[in-house]
């Protein structure tokens, strides 16, 4: 790779193409032009929602939180050498951390339905220079309950959204249509998964990013897996879901208030066209790109069922690009997230007439 693009793809506005990026139909303003008009397709639904008396502003997606947690975010001590950039450039090092699961709704759903649910977590304490810069010391780590997306075209993405967000649980399957077959496969197993407890699931980033900036960076996917040792068996399972006070909240809070919890952090390496970056349909399979353990999260006991945290936890913001350029999100749906994200977290909280706030370690909720 010669000099001038290893400086291009420093900077966040410029595909990386060593590492496999492309723009959408190879234009660069077409894609633009997409991020623009689903933007403003969730800015309408957001606004005719918050018209109806719908209130406060949610998000457009994982508008129903089940809970946010403190955490630590441990670095491993013996990280391999090649992986050591951005918060994992130290072994052992320890970033405290805010987690929230969600379910993955634009509405706020019974527990007991089906849908993706999600794991945002917000590292705080993090020095350098960050590719958004409303937040200046946190590095974000989305994550859903499934290893890929379920589009991979701008175009029938955006086509969805329109009946998605036309209202109500019903009619968001008539997106469906809008899909292809392998998407509708892919929708219903995002959106169609039971859980009992957010801290029993594995979750992944379903899209790539880079690892390191300098000219030996790499394209990554990134996962966290429960360290919960035996899983509930089926009956325990089934006598949770069908307790008539059923709430993953508070089935969380029932774990945490007795024992520590926490997740395993892998990252898997980019291959060759079986670890695509602009094909999100596709799943990273383990057996193609084993995953490397990277670093822990712990989840001390805490409570997380007081009024303070449940509204520190609808302020905060999450976003694939709060992140040190050695993070940078990867291919089309992460840019186009990059659009959606920060303008649609800007709407909502000035909707709410709340500021937008960073928080920093020792906050007390």
């Amino acid at each position: 790779m010669n000099p001038s693009m290893h400086e291009d793809a420093l900077h966040d506005d410029v595909i990386d193409a060593a590492l496999g990026e492309r723009y959408y139909m190879n234009d660069k303003e077409t894609e633009r032009q997409f991020a623009d008009e689903i933007t403003e397709i969730i800015r309408r639904f957001i606004v005719r929602r918050f018209q109806e008396g719908r209130r406060p502003a949610l998000r457009d997606a994982h508008a129903g939180d089940s809970g946010c947690v403190r955490a630590i975010f441990r670095v491993d001590s013996n990280i391999s050498t090649e992986l050591r950039h951005g918060v994992f450039a130290t072994p052992g090092r320890e970033f405290n951390a805010w987690i929230r699961f969600s379910n993955g709704n634009s509405e706020v759903l019974s527990p007991r339905l089906p849908d993706a649910r999600g794991m945002a977590v917000k590292l705080m304490g993090v020095d350098g220079p960050k590719l958004l810069d409303d937040e200046r010391e946190t590095q974000d780590f989305v994550m859903a309950n499934n290893p890929s997306f379920f589009v991979d075209d701008l175009l029938r993405y955006r086509n969805s959204l329109v009946k998605f967000h036309s209202g109500g649980y019903l009619r968001q399957f008539l997106a469906i249509p809008k899909l292809r077959w392998r998407e509708i496969v892919r929708a219903f197993r995002v959106n169609g998964t039971w859980i009992i407890n957010p801290l029993y699931c594995q979750y992944w980033s379903m899209t790539p990013y880079r690892l390191g900036i300098n000219a030996e960076r790499i394209a990554i996917k990134f996962s966290a897996s429960p360290r919960i040792g035996k899983r509930p068996g089926v009956g325990s399972w089934i006598g949770t879901f069908l307790d008539p006070h059923f709430s993953l909240k508070e089935n969380m809070q029932h774990v945490l208030s007795s024992r520590e919890m926490g997740f395993d952090f892998f990252v898997q390496r980019y291959v060759d066209d079986r670890t695509p970056i602009e094909n999100t349909l596709i799943e990273w399979e383990e057996s193609v790109s084993p995953p490397i353990h990277v670093a822990k999260i712990i989840i001390p006991v805490q409570d997380l069922s007081s009024a303070a945290r449940s509204q520190l936890c609808e302020n905060l913001s999450f976003n694939p690009w709060h992140c040190l350029p050695e993070h940078r999100p990867l291919g089309a749906v992460n840019r186009v997230r990059k659009t959606i994200y920060h303008e649609m977290s800007r709407y909502r909280h000035g909707l709410n007439l709340i500021p937008l706030h960073e928080p920093v370690p020792d906050e007390v909720d």
